[in-house]
């Protein structure tokens, strides 16, 4: 059972994510959705106005029938918004997310930093800020509007957009700066980003690429269909599958000018990993 409903208790900030028990919760994410296993699709604790919603995931050790999970977003105002889940059965090892439903309150939610906490039994067991931008992308009345808003969203989110533009392949290209030199969370974040503003700016088109320049040395590219990123992002495909059969690599040398063929060879070499 799952309520969502507004309330005014106002919460002390704190400026640094608190566990108060870590036996308890094993693992938690703020994410805009799960993939096929349950698991975050992104970590990250910056989102804009125009996402469909934010979750507060944990995966905690047990819960028995009766529990009570819940979940408190708090805006810049001090509103509460309860995400409230009751356990219906014993269970060891159990994902669960509390959601924060931006598309149903779009009109009334605030942009700013934000927090969220977490209750087991009325016991908090852990506190997360984040910050919501504000961002208008759906209103643009042109094109070209909306590719100068979603360059100013993701500068807002930490990125710097070198260009965007689709073909007559029916392919939607974003080109950005490599936020990171590893592939870590930053990087998946920032390809993972990058996909959704094309789908929002080019919801017709069958294939998203986003490429990222490295050191003005190269450029990576990373190619998805459409239809492959939707699954994904509605929980019909695991991460695992979707990175390593969904997303096709592509490396190009600038200075060169050609295409690296061995690209495996190139992820090996230059970040010590197999991808």
């Amino acid at each position: 059972m799952r309520k969502l409903v507004l309330s005014a208790v106002l919460l002390a900030i704190l400026a640094f994510p608190v566990l108060a028990n870590e036996d308890v919760i094993l693992d938690y994410a703020l994410c805009v959705g799960l993939d096929q296993d349950g698991l975050p699709l992104e970590r990250r604790d910056m989102f804009i106005t125009e996402e469909e919603k934010i979750l507060c995931w944990i995966f905690i050790d047990e819960v028995h029938r009766g529990d009570e999970l819940r979940w408190e977003f708090q805006s810049p105002q001090g509103e509460i918004y309860e995400s409230i889940l009751v356990v219906e059965e014993d269970k060891q090892y159990v994902g669960a997310t509390g959601e924060l439903g931006l598309a149903n309150y779009r009109n009334i939610l605030s942009p700013g930093e934000w927090k969220v906490s977490f209750y087991l039994n009325g016991e908090k067991y852990l506190e997360l800020p984040f910050t919501i931008l504000q961002s208008n992308i759906e209103e643009s009345e042109t094109l070209e509007e909306a590719i100068q808003r979603t360059i100013t969203a993701l500068k807002g989110l930490g990125y710097e957009v070198l260009g965007i533009s689709i073909d007559e392949n029916d392919q939607a290209c974003l080109r950005m700066n490599m936020i990171s030199a590893e592939l870590n969370e930053q990087l998946w974040n920032q390809i993972g980003i990058g996909f959704e503003s094309l789908k929002r700016i080019f919801p017709q088109v069958s294939w998203f690429v986003v490429q990222l320049i490295l050191d003005n040395e190269y450029a990576l590219s990373f190619q998805v269909r459409a239809y492959d990123f939707d699954m994904w992002r509605k929980g019909n495909l695991n991460t695992d599958a979707f990175w390593k059969k969904s997303v096709y690599r592509y490396v190009y040398n600038l200075s060169k000018k050609e295409e690296i063929q061995d690209v495996s060879s190139f992820y090996l070499e230059k970040f010590g990993v197999i991808y």
